[in-house]
C-alpha cells in the first residue's frame, strides 16, 4: 500500500503533515507552540490516527527534540525523501529556540 504524504500548513508556530492511503483515510502529524503562564512557550506534538484506525499519539510538552524526531519518523517510515526533507525543514522552523 503506497501512502501520499503533504504539508497542510507550516509556519515558525506550528505544522501540520499529512499522509493518506488509497481508501482516502488520513493520518496528520501535529506541531505547534502555544504559550505558557509564564511567557514562555511549549511545544506540544500528536499524530491523529483516527481515520485509519490505528492508536493516536500525543506529547503534550515537548522535553527531548529527539521524542519528536522518532515519533515523526515512525509516523513517515514510508514517506518519499523530498517529503521528509521538506518536512524536517518545518519542523526545524517549530522547533528552534526563541532568542
Amino acid at each position: 500500500m503506497t501512502n501520499k504524504f503533504g504539508i497542510y500548513q507550516s509556519s515558525s508556530r506550528s505544522c501540520i503533515f499529512y499522509k493518506e492511503d488509497e481508501d482516502g483515510h488520513q493520518s496528520t502529524f501535529n506541531i505547534f507552540k502555544t504559550p505558557t503562564a509564564d511567557m514562555k512557550e511549549k511545544i506540544i506534538a500528536f499524530i491523529d490516527n483516527e481515520n485509519m484506525n490505528k492508536e493516536d499519539w500525543v506529547k503534550e510538552e515537548v522535553t527531548d527534540i529527539k521524542d519528536i524526531l522518532d515519533a515523526f519518523s515512525g509516523w513517515a517510515a514510508d514517506a518519499p525523501i523530498v517529503f521528509e526533507l521538506e518536512a524536517h525543514k518545518s519542523l526545524s522552523s517549530v522547533l528552534k529556540k526563541e532568542e
